[in-house]
Order: structure tokens, then C-alpha cells, then sequence
């Protein structure tokens, strides 16, 4: 897969409209896809990707943006319809391979979860906030919600190092 472009933006409440229109303007013709949070009090409220030789747009809002290539891909992360759980996660470069190896493994427990529909694990290819950017496709919330109840779900989610911010969203855009 080429490298993508990823940017998360801190969007205020209520500032929805404003913000995708500046998007709008600043991505027309492009080849890009926006998702909003599903919730208002999530931090990163929108994550845009697109092809990495876009240019990086001030839209007004703080933004976390990185060239990332893909490292690790499971079933179909681009299917449609259905709700993306998008987690870019700081991670100490020391801990690259034990994040790949517990990123395996989360996904052996993943896959065996009703309603979860593929991932994709990004690694940044240059200095970033989130080193690492995953991408989960589940069926609906409901789903990644009951997987998350799951004790053999949480504990495999547990041993990921580093930060991590999570959060579903919906496709806005693209």
C-alpha cells in the first residue's frame, strides 16, 4: 500500500460546521476521507487521511498530522458502512516490535469477535505525535462495544504499550 497522509484535529464542540468547511475548501478534487467522532467530548474529533503527497492544510484548529506507511493489515478495514475505532498511539521507538507483536496478537482476539471487519496498523515514516495510527472497521458500535466487555478483549488491549486515544467515528467525508 502507498504511504497516507493522517491528521487528527482537535475540533471544539459545536464547531463542526465551520471546520468541514474548511476542510471542503481545502481538499476539493482531492482524494481524501474525513471522519468525525461519534463523540463530543473526544479530543481528536476528526482524522483526515489521504494520499501522502497531499499538502498539509492550516484549517484553524490544532492538528497531529504524519506520513504513515502501513506496517500490519487484517481482514477488509475498507469496507463499507459500519463504524471505524481509530486509535493513534505514542509509542517509545524502543518498543516498536513489542507493539507489533501485541498488535498480532489483539488481532488474533479481534477477529474472533462478531462484527469486527478488518485493521490496518500505520507506523510513522518520519517524526509524529502518534508513531503509530490503527484503524479498526467493526460492524456497528454496538459491536466494538461487546468486544470490549470481553475479559480475553481488555486483556490482550492491555499489554499494547504506550498512550493510546481511541475513539469510533463515522465517515463525514469521501
Amino acid at each position: 500500500m502507498t504511504p497516507v497522509l493522517i491528521s487528527a484535529f482537535e475540533v471544539p464542540q459545536r464547531a463542526d460546521e465551520p471546520f468541514i468547511a474548511a476542510w471542503d475548501r481545502a481538499r476539493e478534487g482531492a482524494r481524501a476521507t474525513l471522519y468525525r467522532a461519534l463523540r463530543d467530548d473526544v479530543r481528536l474529533r476528526f482524522v483526515d487521511l489521504e494520499g501522502a503527497d497531499a499538502a498539509a492544510a492550516d484549517l484553524g484548529y490544532p492538528a497531529h498530522l504524519g506520513i504513515y506507511d502501513v506496517a500490519r493489515e487484517d481482514g477488509d478495514p475498507d469496507s463499507a458502512g459500519g463504524t471505524v475505532r481509530i486509535e493513534p498511539r505514542e509509542v517509545a521507538e524502543d518498543a516498536d516490535d513489542r507493539l507489533l507483536s501485541e498488535w498480532d496478537q489483539v488481532r488474533r482476539v479481534l477477529a474472533r469477535q462478531q462484527g469486527y471487519l478488518g485493521a490496518r496498523l500505520h507506523r510513522s515514516a518520519a517524526p509524529a505525535d502518534f508513531r503509530w495510527v490503527s484503524l479498526e472497521r467493526w460492524s456497528s458500535p454496538l459491536m466494538v462495544f461487546r468486544a470490549g466487555q470481553r475479559p480475553d478483549v481488555r486483556e490482550a488491549i492491555s499489554r499494547m504499550p504506550g498512550r493510546s486515544h481511541p475513539a469510533l467515528y463515522e465517515r463525514v467525508r469521501g
